[in-house]
């Protein structure tokens, strides 16, 4: 690369357009790559100098691949505005364009939590601001550039040499820098006869939207399939109503209160004592003691869509993980580039613009990522939105359950519609909910397509009868009902989810079990299939390593009729028990998260929500309050939510209320509770 002030253009021609725009874009590469690079590598922290260079290198590297790009490619359309400049003179102006189209796309990315958040990108509103943002990036571009001409000749020089240094320095770290976590799994003695793992979650899927939990409405084939070939739990409960907390009981078998991610808070972690079920199975020892598997037997991977987040713990013992809401492409957590590339303005951008063409974004790259995999151990999680807000289909979906004779204003559902129904500046009508009741069954055909895609691949590639698959939600959804929508509620459309699993190896075909169960009982029962001892801490006297789920192995073979006979479940608004028994009258206690246990049943007692009890086997909808006719169930599942909540390692009163709950709260006294 070689520009200065004083070069003459060699040639009028376009062939100096097109040096001018590969030395601009080589330039402005190196700017960019090396501003996001260093943030980048704030966040990540490279280890050793090296690293720290090598990464800086490649940034600018990747910067400048597409600057370069970019600039030739305009270059047809530039040509005829800069033909009567020198070389260099084209070269500032193409450098300025790159600079500001850069400084638009920086501007754009980093103000998106502050301008119109959970917006579309389409909303007028949001389309206003890029325009804005637009001048002010191109403003800018202008004033440096006019400050540039100021430079002295020695630092231009400066500049101009830098880039080249940091594209060898780049390239020598990547040769250097080998390996990663792809070369986990490999069949061994010690993993031969183990399944892989495939966890599917979708968020806010209910269980009675499906075929296979009765209902006739809805076409869920592919799910409804896995059940026929599979076991299905009736009556699954999940531990909040709410995707953190509830995932992180998934994935260590423990209640909230005692994995330590009670919040949404994006400065709130899990942890780190927690064992999650991948991490487990990095040194995990087999029933009998005799055989302990080693790191590199499994090679683990997260496909994570919505809110989902490695930052809050989720992650942890995965070897690679996807992140699609802030568009992290895979990410080797063994290479240190990776981990520094994902946090890359350009990376996330890359990644984002391919979901707006690819509403399946999560599963495409989940399944080109399963692709070679024959040969390996793995254990996956795929996180799926369909089902969540935005409720906004592909139009196939649509065309199944909305109605075309639908005029209304709700062509899609987002989270600030649900709160301006909340606030009152927004009363839909009856059409108006049947058409967001109709946009997320779509969503539930949606999710059951997309499972049905990761389900071929792996029997395409011959290992989905050496998979043990599970498919079960994280809570589910109001749709109307008592008034509300979305999730954070207490009731049975939130806190009831389906969970279905199959291994044809293993478990038998078409089971249905009636017993309640939860979701902290899913990594006890994935080991227990295994044959796999729990974590050592689990045994520990310390109550935070505790595990609360069980091995639902013993009901699957019909050694057992029952294995708990409550189920909890809790927000920082709510706390909830319910009867687990297959048969007979199953009742449903919620009281206030911050009442006194022993005192709530006391007449005289004004609780800021009072308890309600509902017999939930009879009155699945939760409309008669039974409080007052059954005042001795009521006492018998509130001493047992007592005794659970004293036993939780985190008193009730530590947990903070967000501004969401405060808003929860408010509207549930409003609705009576």
């Amino acid at each position: 690369m070689s520009i200065s002030a004083h070069s003459p253009a060699r040639a009028p021609g376009f062939a100096t357009t097109l040096r001018a725009g590969l030395n601009a874009g080589l330039m402005n590469g190196m700017l960019f790559g090396l501003a996001d690079g260093l943030v980048a590598g704030i966040s990540t922290r490279p280890g050793g100098a090296f690293a720290w260079l090598g990464c800086l290198g490649l940034s600018v590297m990747s910067y400048g691949a597409v600057w370069v790009t970019v600039l030739l490619l305009l270059s047809p359309l530039s040509h005829g505005l800069l033909k009567g400049l020198d070389l260099y003179g084209r070269f500032r102006r193409q450098l300025t364009l790159a600079v500001g189209l850069g400084l638009f796309l920086e501007l754009y990315w980093w103000t998106r939590p502050y301008i119109f958040s959970g917006h579309s990108a389409l909303d007028p509103r949001r389309l206003l601001a890029a325009v804005g943002l637009l001048v002010l990036g191109f403003g800018v571009a202008l004033a440096l550039a006019w400050c540039a001409r100021l430079l002295p000749g020695v630092l231009r020089m400066a500049a101009t040499v830098s880039v080249p240094l940091l594209w060898v320095i780049g390239a020598s770290y990547a040769l250097i820098s080998s390996g990663g976590a792809s070369a986990r799994g490999e069949l061994n003695p010690r993993n031969r006869e183990l399944p892989n793992v495939l966890l599917i979650v979708c968020d806010a899927l209910r269980a009675d939207v499906l075929g296979a939990y009765g209902n006739t409405r809805v076409k869920t084939p592919v799910l409804d399939d896995l059940a026929a070939r599979g076991v299905l739990f009736e009556n699954t409960i999940v531990t909040a109503p709410f995707t953190w907390a509830s995932f992180g009981s998934i994935l260590t078998g423990k209640y909230p209160r005692r994995h330590g991610l009670v919040k949404m808070d994006p400065r709130h972690y899990m942890r780190t004592d927690n064992v999650t079920l991948p991490w487990h199975l990095k040194s995990a020892t087999l029933l009998g003691g005799q055989t302990q598997l080693l790191d590199q037997d499994f090679l683990s991977a997260t496909f994570m869509t919505g809110t989902l987040s490695h930052g809050s713990g989720l992650a942890r013992g995965f070897d690679l993980y996807y992140e699609a809401l802030v568009g992290h492409d895979i990410v080797d957590t063994a290479s240190e580039w990776s981990i520094f590339r994902s946090q890359l303005v350009l990376s996330i951008l890359r990644d984002k613009l391919a979901q707006s063409f690819d509403s399946s974004r999560v599963v495409s790259v989940a399944r080109q990522w399963f692709d070679g995999r024959a040969g390996k151990r793995f254990v996956v999680m795929v996180h799926l939105y369909p089902t969540h807000t935005p409720y906004d289909p592909p139009q196939e979906f649509r065309d199944m359950y909305c109605d075309p004779a639908y005029t209304g204003p709700v062509t899609a559902f987002y989270a600030e519609h649900r709160h301006d129904i909340e606030r009152g500046t927004a009363v839909p009508t009856e059409a108006d909910k049947n058409q967001i009741r109709n946009l997320y069954y779509a969503g539930v055909s949606q999710a059951d397509a997309m499972i049905g895609e990761l389900l071929s691949t792996l029997r395409s590639s011959g290992v989905l009868d050496d998979t043990l698959v599970l498919v079960t939600s994280d809570h589910g959804e109001e749709l109307g009902e008592h008034g509300l929508w979305e999730h954070n509620w207490p009731f049975q459309t939130n806190l009831q989810v389906p969970w279905i699993m199959s291994w044809p190896r293993r478990l038998p075909q078409g089971l249905r079990v009636a017993e309640g169960v939860q979701s902290i009982d899913m990594m006890p029962t994935v080991l227990d299939l295994m044959a796999i001892e729990l974590p050592a801490q689990a045994k520990g006297a310390d109550p935070r390593g505790h595990i609360d789920g069980v091995s639902l192995v013993p009901l699957i073979r019909g050694d057992a009729s029952g294995l708990r006979p409550y189920a909890f479940c809790e927000n920082e608004v709510f706390l909830s028990v319910q009867d687990t028994a297959a048969t007979g009258a199953r009742f449903k206690l919620i009281v206030a998260a911050n009442a006194d246990c022993q005192a709530l049943l006391d007449p005289g007692v004004v609780a800021s929500i009072r308890p309600k009890l509902y017999r939930v086997d009879e009155d699945p909808g939760e409309h008669v309050d039974l409080l007052a006719q059954e005042p001795a169930h009521a006492q018998r599942l509130l001493e047992a939510l007592c005794a659970w909540d004293r036993s939780m390692p985190i008193r009730q009163d530590e947990v903070l209320e967000s501004e969401r709950d405060s808003v929860d709260r408010d509207l549930l006294k409003k609705l009576g509770y």
